[in-house]
């Protein structure tokens, strides 16, 4: 990750809910929401320099809220592995549900995943935000709607954070 994007990245993470397509417009990174097949979250798709990021229409705002972090953390993390045979040119396609053999993580492992997923818990729940917000309320369904998450993951997200309800 560069430095220039963390700085791009952490401008947008002051208020709640984090406007994710304000940092994906920051970073050039094409946005979509798109009806996908066989049980698709979102992908991240790299065409040389380029790079779109979609999420599946049909989900929950919540869902694609953070399947869409999710890919912008592949972005920023991975971005490199991104590539077959020296072309830069590549597609991740993450599925929400099914088992390992029906998921391919190539180019990425398991580990690249979980890093992911942390990362983008990160990015739609700050933990500055949420500490704060958590000061006022500790209705995690409340909270959950101030930030644009599940309540499930707001749950793990104040467990994370040693706020646990």
């Amino acid at each position: 990750m560069e430095k220039s994007e963390l700085s791009i990245v952490s401008r947008r993470l002051a208020k709640a809910p984090v406007d994710l397509k304000a940092i994906f417009s920051d970073l050039g990174i094409e946005y979509e929401e798109l009806w996908m097949d066989d049980g698709a979250s979102g992908s991240i798709t790299r065409n040389g320099d380029s790079f779109t990021v979609a999420v599946n229409a049909t989900e929950s705002s919540t869902r694609q809220r953070f399947t869409a972090a999710h890919e912008l953390a592949h972005y920023l993390l991975h971005r490199d592995l991104m590539q077959i045979d020296g072309d830069k040119m590549n597609r991740h396609t993450d599925k929400l549900y099914g088992t390992p053999e029906n998921n391919p993580a190539s180019p990425f492992t398991r580990q690249h995943e979980v890093q992911a997923n942390r990362l983008a818990a990160q990015i739609v729940m700050p933990a500055p935000l949420v500490r704060e917000k958590f000061a006022e309320c500790q209705d995690a369904g409340q909270l959950a709607g101030s930030f644009g998450v599940s309540k499930a993951a707001m749950e793990i997200r104040l467990r994370t954070l040693g706020l646990a309800i």
